[in-house]
């Protein structure tokens, strides 16, 4: 019953990628914030609900997703001007994608998974 608590996640994923595509780089980032958040709480909540393996998967891909939104926050100061390295929304692009991208694989393998 707490996957349910996956689709808002999902959801809020979408709408975070929607604002970084309008140019909403602060809304991007409280949306994206708010997902990890909610993946967070899905997996603190029942850890031992998890298969053997999938635990350590998720806590992997959190750990994607907090590393992502740490080099965000910097891609966020050099977009208002407050930093001088340009090479971070880069790297955060970059992180973000690899992240959503495991995202997508441990989901399509926890989809798949045997409920013997």
């Amino acid at each position: 019953m707490l996957d349910v608590l996956l689709i808002p996640a999902v959801l809020l994923v979408a709408f975070a990628l929607q604002a970084a595509r309008r140019g909403a780089h602060r809304l991007h980032s409280y949306l994206m914030t708010a997902a990890f958040t909610v993946v967070a709480l899905r997996m603190l909540l029942r850890p031992r609900a998890f298969p053997p393996g999938h635990l350590e998967t998720g806590l992997a891909v959190l750990g994607l997703a907090g590393g992502a939104m740490i080099l965000g926050r910097g891609a966020l100061a050099w977009r208002e001007g407050r930093s001088r390295n340009p090479q971070i929304p880069r790297f955060h692009r970059a992180l973000g994608t690899l992240t959503l991208v495991s995202f997508a694989l441990a989901l399509v393998f926890w989809l798949l998974r045997d409920r013997a």
